[in-house]
């Protein structure tokens, strides 16, 4: 336990990773008993943490590579490093001044902190611990510990947290890094004695003038070991895959273009997968005449659809659900809305598949003295259940836009529910129900199916 500690407090990204594994693992086990229990299959849930997976994987084993390549350069520290680790002192280390140099004539006394409820991980074992800003926006950090091993410690951890590039400097004069990765703001941090000292700023210039202020010019010395341990002759973080990766082109369009081919690949075949419903077992596979006829006799039952034959195609139909049309009137507001819902099935009588595209839209209006507003949207995709219900209340109106006497009127759109006549009619004619993006070429059939 004590070592796993250790390992999650020098690598924080270690707790990035476990926490998004455990809260991934407790929300895939949750929906599962909730789809088991609703009688739906897991493959959409199966789809879905896999495409994810696709996306999350690599870059989860980039940084535990990265935290093993931390871990092992930890533990051969240079000389150098060594040197200030037991305790002994080079003899160029800088000695403490007073804080309010290093904060600067330009802190802000009002904005004076105790360090340790931000950076609690870097200054933990400091007797004590400040931090001050300007006006400016910079800020200087001061804390004093009770020997210079500690000092140490605490300033490759400040390198290791704030995850330095663009390293420069030696463990003798302080070390000039741009925080995250070269992505944040510039930082230069030293020991000097048994106190850790550091400023930011938004240039190297900015926080190097800060430095050279407190404690003296700048040695042009350049080490292999320091803060977050690495430096531009001979980073260490080059025995990082991360470092690995980004510097070589090559690898990295390599890389990309497997991992976008892989993503795109699992979305059509794996979502394809996810939605096809076999037909059923132990029935005659019947004709497309047949299996048109079995569809279009679902127009004279009590079901709450539109199933069309389209002109041009008697192989290819529409069904359409059209619910939430809804008109009322509320605080002297006019207000309209829609929902609509459908299928284009196109029958394959070769392959004895229904191939599905989806559509759906939504459209809300509403007027009033002075304004008009409206709202309308539409898609296409792949439905994997859907559930409404919704309730509004005013003065309700007719199609021809009379009062009918109603305060409210309520929906309830169940998708799932309103499909199963249509998926049973084709897997009971001993077809396949296909759902796809989109009708693709027979070319392309096996990249969609």
């Amino acid at each position: 336990m004590t070592n796993l500690l250790h390992t999650f407090a020098e690598y924080p990204l270690l707790i990035g990773i476990t926490l998004y594994l455990a809260i991934s693992l407790a929300l895939a086990l949750l929906l599962g008993i909730l789809m088991r229990r609703a009688a739906m299959s897991l493959k959409p849930l199966i789809f879905f943490f896999g495409f994810l997976g696709i996306i999350a994987v690599p870059q989860m084993s980039v940084h535990l590579l990265d935290a093993f390549a931390h871990a092992r350069q930890s533990g051969e520290q240079p000389a150098e490093a060594a040197a200030v680790t037991t305790g002994s002192i080079a003899p160029s280390a800088l000695q403490p001044v007073s804080w309010d140099i290093v904060f600067g004539p330009n802190a802000d006394p009002s904005l004076i902190t105790d360090a340790k409820h931000g950076l609690d991980y870097i200054v933990s074992g400091a007797n004590e611990a400040k931090i001050a800003f300007n006006a400016a926006g910079e800020s200087a950090l001061a804390a004093r510990f009770a020997n210079a091993k500690a000092a140490a410690t605490a300033l490759n951890r400040y390198g290791s947290f704030f995850q330095f590039a663009q390293v420069t400097g030696s463990d003798a004069s302080g070390w000039t890094a741009r925080r995250f990765n070269g992505q944040g703001e510039w930082n230069h941090v030293l020991a000097a004695g048994n106190e850790l000292y550091a400023w930011s700023g938004s240039t190297r210039e900015s926080v190097e003038a800060n430095r050279i202020r407190a404690l003296g010019p700048l040695q042009t010395q350049v080490s292999s070991s320091g803060a977050g341990g690495a430096s531009v002759s001979d980073p260490p973080s080059k025995g990082q895959a991360s470092t690995r990766l980004s510097s070589d082109w090559r690898v990295m369009t390599a890389f990309l273009a497997i991992n976008v081919s892989l993503a795109v690949f699992w979305f059509f075949k794996g979502s394809a997968w996810s939605v096809r419903q076999s037909a059923q077992s132990n029935t005659r596979t019947e004709q497309a005449v047949f299996l048109r006829d079995r569809l279009l006799a679902l127009n004279q039952q009590q079901q709450p659809v539109q199933i069309i034959a389209l002109p041009n195609n008697s192989n290819t139909f529409e069904i359409t659900w059209r619910y939430g049309d809804v008109q009322w009137l509320n605080l002297m507001r006019t207000h309209k809305m829609r929902r609509t819902h459908k299928l284009v099935l196109d029958l394959d009588e070769g392959s004895r598949m229904a191939r599905v595209r989806e559509y759906w839209s939504a459209f809300d209006a509403s007027a009033g003295a002075g304004d008009l507003r409206f709202h309308w949207i539409a898609a296409r995709g792949m439905q994997f259940f859907e559930f409404e219900r919704r309730r509004v209340f005013g003065v309700q109106l007719d199609e021809s836009g009379k009062t009918t006497g109603e305060l409210s009127k309520a929906y309830t759109f169940n998708l799932q529910q309103l499909k199963q006549p249509i998926i049973e009619a084709v897997t009971g004619s001993g077809w396949t129900w296909q759902p796809v993006m989109w009708n693709a070429p027979r070319s392309l059939r096996w990249l969609t199916e």
